[in-house]
C-alpha cells in the first residue's frame, strides 16, 4: 500500500499527540505534518510543525502546498470558557475553515473529531444512541452546541462534495493515563459527588489508545459518515465513586447545578464547568458502538478499565 501524506490539525493536543506519536512509529504515512498553536511535547521522526491558529488564512496556504492524501481535524477547545466567543470561532470557525482549505487543495480524505455530547444530553434520550439518532442541539453548554453546529457543516460538506471520502467520530468521555481536564478533575476531587433523588445514568469512558486505534482504523478502510466511539459497557456514577475509594456527598441535582454556577461564576480553579453541564451528568447519552464493531473494529479496554487506569495514574487508587 502506498504511504500517505497526512495532514494534522491540533497536533499539540490530547488526542492530536496520541495520534502523531503512532502516525510516526507506523506505516500508514511516509510524512505527516500538523499545526497547532503551541508546540507539541514530542519530538517526530517523520512530522512537521508549524505553530499556527486554525483560522490563520496561511493555513490553507500551506495545505495547498502539501497536497495532502489525508486531513484529521483535531484542532478544538475542550476546557470550557467564559470566553465562548472565542472558543466557537476556533470549534466552529475553524472547521469551515479546515473544509474550505481541504476542498481547495484537493484532498481525497478527511477525517474529523466530534463528540457524543453533540447528540445532546436529553430525558427522553433512546438508550443507547446510534448513529441514525438526530444530533439534538444542546442550547446550554457550549462544547456540545459547537459540536452539533459542527456536525452541521460537516453535513453540508458531505452533500456538496460526494467525491471526497469524510467520515467522523462521535467519541464518549476519552481517559487514560495522560488525560488532564475538567472531566477528569471531577473525579480527583478529594470527595467524590453523586446525585440524589434521581436515577443514576450510565456512563461510558473510551481508552486514549482506543481513540487512536479506531482514528486509524477508519482511515485505512476508507469508511464515510459517523461513528460512534464508546466501548459497550457502562458504569454509573455511583459505580465511579465506589471504585475510587473516596466519601461521596449526595447531592441532589439542584444543589449540584447550584455548586457547578457558584464556582463557574468566581472562577475558581476547582470544578471548572458551568451549570449547563449538569444536563450531561443526570441525563442518559450512552452511545451504541454496533455500528464501528461491525465494521470489524475491536476495543483493547472496556469502561472500567479505562476509569481504573486513569485512577491509577492519578494516584487515586493503587
Amino acid at each position: 500500500m502506498k504511504r500517505k501524506k497526512v495532514f494534522v490539525t491540533g497536533m499539540s493536543g490530547y488526542v492530536g499527540q496520541c495520534l502523531c506519536r503512532e502516525l510516526d512509529r507506523g506505516t500508514y504515512c511516509g510524512k505527516f505534518y500538523g499545526m497547532d498553536v503551541k508546540e507539541p511535547l514530542y519530538k517526530f521522526t517523520k512530522g512537521e510543525f508549524r505553530k499556527m491558529d486554525v483560522n490563520d488564512p496561511a493555513l490553507a496556504e500551506w495545505i495547498k502546498e502539501i497536497q495532502p492524501d489525508v486531513i484529521v481535524h483535531l484542532a478544538y477547545v475542550l476546557q470550557p470558557s467564559h470566553d465562548s466567543a472565542g472558543m466557537r470561532k476556533i470549534n466552529v470557525d475553524g472547521t469551515k475553515n479546515v473544509l474550505d482549505a481541504a476542498k481547495k487543495a484537493g484532498v481525497k480524505q478527511i477525517l474529523v473529531t466530534s463528540s457524543g455530547t453533540a447528540y445532546g444530553a436529553w430525558p427522553d434520550n433512546p438508550v443507547p444512541i446510534t448513529e441514525d439518532d438526530p444530533i439534538r442541539r444542546h442550547p446550554g453548554f457550549q462544547y456540545a452546541r459547537d459540536k452539533a453546529d459542527m456536525e452541521a457543516i460537516l453535513a453540508e460538506f458531505v452533500e456538496e462534495n460526494p467525491d471526497i471520502i469524510t467520515s467522523w467520530v462521535r467519541p464518549c468521555i476519552i481517559y487514560g493515563p495522560n488525560v488532564d481536564n475538567y472531566i477528569s478533575q471531577l473525579f480527583t476531587l478529594p470527595i467524590a459527588m453523586d446525585l440524589k433523588g434521581c436515577p443514576s445514568p450510565q456512563l461510558q469512558f473510551v481508552h486514549e489508545d482506543d481513540v487512536v486505534a479506531a482514528l486509524m482504523f477508519l482511515l485505512k478502510k476508507e469508511a464515510r459518515g459517523p461513528y460512534n466511539l464508546a466501548p459497550p459497557d457502562t458504569m454509573t456514577l455511583s459505580e465511579v465513586n465506589a471504585l475510587s475509594g473516596k466519601p461521596a456527598a449526595p447531592l441532589t441535582p439542584s444543589l449540584m447545578g447550584a455548586i457547578f454556577r457558584t464556582t463557574w461564576a468566581l472562577g475558581l480553579p476547582i470544578l471548572k464547568v458551568p451549570e449547563s453541564f449538569l444536563d450531561f451528568v443526570q441525563y442518559p447519552w450512552v452511545l451504541d458502538t454496533s455500528k464501528l464493531m461491525d465494521l470489524g473494529f475491536k476495543y483493547t479496554y472496556s469502561t472500567r478499565e479505562t476509569i481504573e487506569i486513569m485512577l491509577r495514574a492519578k494516584g487515586i487508587i493503587p
